[in-house]
């Protein structure tokens, strides 16, 4: 039995078996959304929606100070691409506040399902965005990788005509993967016999599993699982390549009789940046990559299922993780990259950096 099942909401059923009261009751409870959202959810995902507005104007000064810096580097191609995803993904992510923001649609009577419009509309292109920084954090960090491991070669290895190809080649093969999961899912024009109109909802082929199965399965295990596991690795290189250089230095140092202070302290705030950042993409990066992995192997834990309750709660801290993420770049970038710090200060507070 699939533990989603340990958690659901009641079915009702039609006492004498009449399919089209079973209809009718289906379709009834689709819309009360009301009961369906928790008060719970409504607030994670209002905090969601705050934290992505504040998330919105960091990114939007990043892509600003990335823009100044030019593109003749390799490195700002890719924070860039990464400012792009992040910013997308929060843009998503406050519209996905505002569909599930109760008193403004749920109790007004409109032409369309919030619920499955939240889900199509705005989960979806969520996710697709947040898949795409995932990949992009993988290709940056395995960029710094490269950049300690063999710093005489990376210049010719990663280019920056090589690294828009990467980006852009990321950014289509996301999106195609979600070309499944859209043909078994759609949004249509169908007659509610509850309220006797004309609504706009989710309608679902008859191959809508195994389509989804196809998108969750090469999202979650080559977009997230794999860039979760990808980052670990390459952080771990970098910090041991890293610490031993610092060592070499300082024995170098000692032996030709100089001063030892500050020796390999500009590769110690290198190795506690991408430390810091790394732990940062992987604590928001659990809870969306083990949801995603039981999606696959549990083809009922879905928005229209009868626990449709946990899938919402489950999602909604994925969500606040995610944010997160996508939110707090800019402080790291202010604290640990003197160049970034120098461009924002002139832009922005029209200043020099002493």
């Amino acid at each position: 039995m699939p533990l989603s099942r340990l958690w659901t909401n009641q079915e009702v059923y039609s006492p004498d078996g009449n399919e089209t009261a079973l209809m009718a009751t289906t379709t009834g409870s689709s819309l009360s959304s009301t009961d369906i959202l928790s008060d719970e959810v409504t607030n994670s995902v209002v905090i969601c929606g705050l934290l992505s507005l504040l998330g919105v104007l960091t990114n939007v000064i990043n892509i600003v100070v990335f823009a100044k810096q030019g593109f003749q580097d390799s490195m700002n191609i890719s924070l860039m691409g990464l400012a792009v995803s992040d910013l997308s993904s929060l843009v998503t992510m406050i519209w996905l506040s505002i569909l599930c923001y109760k008193p403004l649609f749920y109790l007004s009577e409109l032409p369309f399902d919030p619920r499955d419009i939240m889900y199509l509309t705005g989960s979806t292109t969520h996710s697709v965005f947040v898949k795409i920084a995932t990949l992009i954090t993988a290709f940056i960090t395995f960029e710094r990788c490269l950049c300690i491991a063999v710093p005489l070669k990376v210049k010719t290895i990663i280019t920056p005509g090589r690294t828009k190809t990467i980006i852009i080649s990321i950014y289509l093969a996301i999106s195609l993967l979600m070309i499944p999961f859209f043909l078994g899912n759609r949004l249509e024009w169908v007659f509610d016999f509850r309220t006797n109109a004309t609504v706009l909802k989710a309608t679902y082929k008859a191959k809508r599993e195994i389509l989804e199965a196809i998108t969750f399965l090469a999202q979650g295990a080559f977009a997230t699982t794999f860039s979760f596991v990808f980052v670990i690795c390459c952080t771990i290189v970098l910090v041991v390549k890293l610490n031993s250089k610092t060592k070499w230095r300082k024995a170098t140092a000692a032996k030709s009789d100089r001063a030892t202070d500050g020796v390999g302290v500009k590769d110690q705030k290198v190795v506690k940046m991408v430390t810091f950042i790394a732990v940062i993409f992987i604590v928001c990066s659990v809870p969306p990559t083990l949801v995603f992995l039981y999606m696959v192997f549990d083809t009922d834990f879905r928005i229209d299922g009868v626990y449709r309750n946990l899938f919402l709660v489950v999602w909604s801290t994925t969500f606040l993780t995610e944010t997160i993420n996508s939110s707090v770049n800019i402080f790291v970038y202010l604290k640990m990259s003197s160049k970034y710090r120098a461009v924002f200060m002139k832009t922005f507070l029209n200043k020099q950096e002493r």
